[in-house]
């Protein structure tokens, strides 16, 4: 009895040996499950936080490269147009003397300039802009050229005054014109205190100050032309004005200031220069250098053989026309003119397109002189100039632009252009011409 009970302990230890063997494969299988279970987890939100993170970071960088778009447009200023520019328009005015003792050239310069706005125009202009030109007439008047520039600024909106003509009325208006921000461009003016950028930073000429065309006159004079035996004498006779008498100052400074003796000033309501002719007749005078539009030209010509002066005769830029052939015929042979532009028969491609287009807009023969062809050559620059600037037109941007020209041609119209920062002179040449069997012939290229 009793060792069947002791079998019976025995084989219950067995048992639950066995059940404690089969209770711990169990457990190590659920524990290996449930690590197997959540190292997926982890991986899978490892996945997710990655995918999460890749996807915000580039979101971050496009926002950041759309921030920096941002912060470069920002930084770039906003482009500010010039008075009188629009999208689709520039705006420029004249003031000519259209009536008077010089209307003529005022006339001629007027076709000129309505050549380059047809000319610019008909291409479709420039930057999507056309360009329209308002001409007021001053009658060589300072005043009236002031009242022009008030007109131009207050009621028109101008970009810049192009083209006119005189010193005293362009002296006279130059300050509205600074003091507004408008350009004063291409003028045919020859003071002295015009070429002055640090005074007028907006001034810019192809025709040289009276002073240095007197120069470029006395020295040729003096060193190259062949005045013969005679002991030559030289007169100016000049407006009494400040630009008058840098024109006589310009004798001196020059060659011919050896041979200066007899020089006259006129006023500017003179109808007549004989007292001045006569007297410098009485003092032997042989060469006349005068500073005149070309019918005051033709007149000086023609008193000179009513006095009896028998003296050749040196004019500038504004004398070089058909127009004054025509005046005063045979009296003109061998009269001479020191300039900056080509003589109208010369053969070059500028000279052919200026005739073309000056015909285009109605000019006749007699249009065609150094007034129109000076006014043609400044619309070349100025619209080369425009194009170079583009979009956005100002008048800082335009004269970087004009000082930044290199050897700019005009076709052989005159010397190429470049402009002295110091002054805004873009044309340094000097040519001589002489009507020789009636017709202005250049004979000397300075």
């Amino acid at each position: 009895m009793r060792k069947n009970a002791l079998k019976l302990l025995a084989l219950l230890a067995v048992f639950s040996f066995i059940a404690v063997g089969c209770g711990d494969d169990d457990s190590g299988s659920a524990s290996s499950s449930e690590e197997s279970s959540s190292s997926e987890e982890s991986s899978s939100s490892e996945e997710s936080s990655s995918s999460e993170e890749s996807s915000s970071s580039e979101e971050s960088s496009t926002e950041a490269a759309e921030e920096e778009e941002e912060e470069e447009a920002a930084a770039e200023p906003a482009c500010e147009l010039g008075p009188g520019v629009s999208d689709t328009e520039i705006k420029l005015g004249s003031s000519l003397p259209l009536t008077g003792n010089l209307a003529a050239l005022g006339v001629q310069a007027e076709f000129a300039l309505n050549a380059t706005i047809k000319r610019i125009n008909d291409g479709g202009g420039i930057a999507g802009r056309t360009l329209s030109l308002t001409v007021q007439d001053d009658e060589f008047n300072p005043e009236k050229t002031v009242a022009n520039a008030q007109y131009f600024i207050d009621q028109v909106g101008v970009f810049g005054v192009w083209g006119s003509i005189g010193s005293a009325p362009t002296v006279a208006a130059i300050p509205l014109h600074d003091e507004a921000g408008v350009m004063t461009l291409f003028t045919w003016s020859q003071d002295t205190s015009l070429f002055d950028r640090a005074a007028h930073p907006y001034f810019f000429s192809l025709n040289p100050s009276g002073y240095k065309q007197a120069v470029a006159f006395s020295n040729y004079f003096g060193n190259k032309y062949d005045y013969g035996s005679e002991t030559p004498v030289v007169a100016g006779l000049v407006l009494s004005s400040p630009d008058g008498e840098e024109a006589a100052q310009g004798v001196r400074d020059g060659a011919a200031g050896a041979f200066e003796g007899g020089t006259q000033t006129w006023e500017r309501d003179a109808a007549t220069y004989q007292p001045q002719l006569l007297a410098m007749k009485d003092a032997g005078v042989t060469d006349v250098y005068t500073v005149v539009g070309d019918t005051q030209f033709a007149q000086i010509i023609q008193e000179m053989d009513q006095v009896g002066l028998e003296a050749r005769i040196w004019g500038t830029n504004a004398v070089v026309t058909s127009n004054l052939i025509d005046l005063v015929g045979e009296l003109a042979e061998g009269a001479l003119a020191v300039t900056v532009m080509t003589g109208l028969s010369a053969d070059v491609p500028g000279l052919v397109q200026f005739r073309e287009e000056m015909a285009a807009v109605g000019a006749s023969e007699g249009d065609l002189s150094s007034a129109s062809m000076l006014a043609y050559a400044g619309g070349l620059v100025l619209e080369q100039g425009l194009r170079d600037v583009g979009d956005c037109l100002n008048a800082d941007a335009l004269t970087a632009a004009l000082l930044a020209l290199e050897d700019f041609s005009t076709g052989g119209i005159m010397a190429p252009i470049n402009f002295d920062p110091d002054t805004g002179l873009g044309n340094q040449g000097a040519i001589i011409q002489e009507v020789v069997n009636g017709a202005w012939t250049t004979v000397d290229e300075g």
